[in-house]
Order: structure tokens, then sequence, then C-alpha cells
């Protein structure tokens, strides 16, 4: 499929028998086209199966997983994806993308924009502070650093190569446009008075404050490469890819548009209710993923909401915590919301709780479970994924 893409085609391709992609959503490409219902939640177009796509009968592992952190990764660790690595010695590279559960993105994300479970979505400024501390000490960088050395050691070829990829600034923080936008879940909006109270506004000091944070793990990453590659005695045997570049225009919160905007394709970055969009060479991957969201919609949820009570802890109980899917964390505080009815939205969901489960599930009003349509959210697009590949293939 990329391999049609002008300039790649005639490009050495240094997969001949084997690429192994590791990681976590961003890698799992949650959201794509048809995205698996099974845990890891992979999507059709996620950027490992774009580049297996240039090569024929290679022996290809697409190990990521959303909610992976980088105990995941670990060898001996909860899942570990290394351990489950088969046939390593073929492996021409291998993709990693870690990081983002590990510092907290959802709960950064839920806390400071989209407000899943109302007033419980919890404190911004709190939880922006966890992701810089942890940021800040040598614990995930020492285990980031382990984790590549175990899948290098592991494949043994001297030829052998990591590409690690980075994030992506979820926003353009240079218009004044946001200031009065809210992606809150329950009733994303544009207020042009900007005088409503509870609503979390995409203020520019905001979308700094949040860009910062990746643009800091992203530094953390590079400074983990350039420590492995020293480490094998100055041997390129990582190499960090930053897509930030190539999302330039593609971002929320673009110059001259009043967001949020769920019609808006030239965003390559997920809101809950927004579609995909479309590679050149498949016109129906947009359609694919909107297909099974109706399909999600209609079937209802797979199982009840849970505990409101224990689900926190169910979900970090683990020493060290077992990464989740962002939508386990979703239900969790839809579930603590809705134990209390003290507000006309708790009420809403109290009521649509019940609508579930007399089976009434082409009439919600909030499409909170719709899985996938939930979990994708700030995660990349179809084009947002190819620009991921893209940036891969020039550096190779």
């Amino acid at each position: 499929m990329l391999a049609t893409v002008q300039g790649f085609a005639s490009r050495p391709n240094p997969i001949k028998k084997g690429y192994t992609a590791f990681g976590d959503s961003y890698a799992a490409g949650i959201g794509t086209g048809n995205t698996s219902t099974w845990g890891c939640r992979q999507g059709r177009f996620s950027y490992p199966d774009l580049i297996a796509s240039t090569v024929r009968d290679i022996e290809f592992q697409n190990l990521a997983c959303s909610g992976a952190t980088i105990q995941n990764l670990l060898s001996g660790g909860v899942y570990s994806q290394v351990d489950a690595w088969t046939n390593p010695g073929l492996s021409e590279i291998a993709t990693v993308s870690i990081g983002g559960n590990d510092i907290g993105f959802y709960n950064i994300l839920t806390a400071c924009v989209l407000w899943v479970g109302g007033y419980f979505a919890g404190d911004c400024e709190i939880e922006i502070a966890k992701a810089n501390e942890i940021l800040a000490s040598s614990d995930l960088s020492a285990n980031i650093t382990s984790a590549l050395q175990a899948i290098i050691d592991r494949n043994g070829n001297d030829a052998f190569k990591i590409f690690m990829t980075g994030y992506v600034t979820f926003f353009n923080e240079n218009t004044p446009l946001c200031e009065s936008s809210s992606f809150r879940i329950y009733s994303p909006h544009y207020d042009t008075t900007h005088k409503e109270k509870g609503q979390p506004w995409l203020t520019t000091a905001l979308r700094k404050q949040l860009n910062d944070v990746v643009m800091t793990l992203n530094t953390l990453l590079s400074h983990v490469t350039d420590s492995v590659n020293a480490y094998y005695a100055n041997t390129e045997k990582v190499v960090f890819v930053n897509p930030n570049l190539a999302y330039a225009g593609h971002r929320w919160c673009e110059e001259g548009v009043y967001e949020p905007d769920n019609d808006r394709l030239d965003t390559w970055l997920f809101l809950s209710g927004t579609p995909d969009n479309n590679l050149p060479e498949d016109p129906l991957g947009a359609s694919e993923s909107y297909d099974q969201e109706q399909r999600e919609q209609v079937a209802g949820p797979s199982s009840p909401l849970p505990d409101p009570s224990t689900c926190k802890d169910t979900l970090t109980r683990s020493d060290p915590p077992i990464g989740s899917d962002w939508y386990e964390h979703m239900l969790c505080d839809i579930s603590i919301a809705a134990s209390s009815a003290s507000t006309l939205e708790h009420k809403v969901i109290q009521e649509e709780i019940v609508q579930i489960q007399e089976g009434i599930l082409t009439e919600l009003r909030i499409p909170w479970y719709v899985p996938t349509r939930l979990a994708k959210t700030f995660h990349p697009k179809t084009l947002g994924q190819q620009a991921f590949a893209n940036e891969i293939m020039a550096v190779w």
C-alpha cells in the first residue's frame, strides 16, 4: 500500500525477512479501519501494518497493544511483548511506541480536556504535575533503555535496527480561536461569549502546557536512544523518529477553525465523534471505521458498568500497574459519575443505563458505550498513521 506512495517505491527497503512492532495504542492503530474488538484494539491501518504492506511474505508480528506501558515490554513483565516475540532473529527492523501511558496521557486529557465523568474527572494541574514528576525521575528512561536492549539482544543480528517513534502534540497553541472551545465529551462546543461556567476551555496556556508534556516525553525518548547507542559502542541500533513536523496543519485548533468541528477530515487525530480519513489507495477505510462503530452501538456493551467503589483500584492494583485500554478507564470514570445523580447530566446517564439494560440501544443521547469510538480519542487517524509510517521510511 505505502509502496505506491510517490518517492517510496524506489527506495531500498531494509525488510527482507521480518519486521516486529512493539508498543501501545499509537502503534496498535486504534480506530483506523476495522479495529479488533479484543483487548489490544489493533486497527487495520496502524503504521506497523502500513509498513508491513510494503513487502510480501515476511515474518510480521504486531505485538502492540492499547494501554501498554513499559512494563508490558520488559522481559519478564506483565504480558511482556518481548517474551511473546517469536522468531526474533528473522526481523531486520522493529518499531517501538511507548511511554504515553506511563506518564498518564489518559488522566491528563480527561482531567484537562475531555472531562470524562464530569466533575469527577480529576484535577488538571495535579495530573500534569504527576506526569512531569515521572518524566523527571530516572525510572522511566531506565526501563525503556532496558526494554530496547532486551529487543536488540533477543534479535542478535548486527544490522538489526529499532525505530523508536515519538508522540505528536495535540494542539496548535498559536491561535486565540480555541480559547472558547470545549472538547468536553458530553458537550463539545464553541461558546462565542465564553461566559459558561464549569467547562474545560482550551486556552492558549493550557494547550501549551499539554504540548510541553508531549515534547518533554519526546526529549526523554531521544535521550534514551542516544544512551542505548552509546551502550553498543556508538553503533546506531536505535533511531528516534519524531513525527511532529509531519503533523503541521493537521492538529486540533488550527488557524481559522472554530473547534470542535466534527466534520473536519484534515485533522490527523480523533475525537470521540470524528470520522476516520482515507488513504488515497483505499477510499473505503473511513467507512469501515464508521460501520464498525455503528455496529458496536447497536450491539451495546459487552459487560455492565464496573463497580464505582472499586474500579479505580482494580485498574491500578497491580505493582507495577497493568496498562489498560483507555475505554476501561473511561467506563470507570463514567460509573463513578453515574453513581451520583446530583446533577441533570448524571441523571441522563442513569436513564441511559436503564435503557441499555432494557436493550434500547438506538436512542442513546450520549455515545459513551461505544468502545472504539470513545477509546480512539486523541489517537492518530489513518492519515496520521500513514505520517508515522512515512517518517520511519524516510529515515531508513
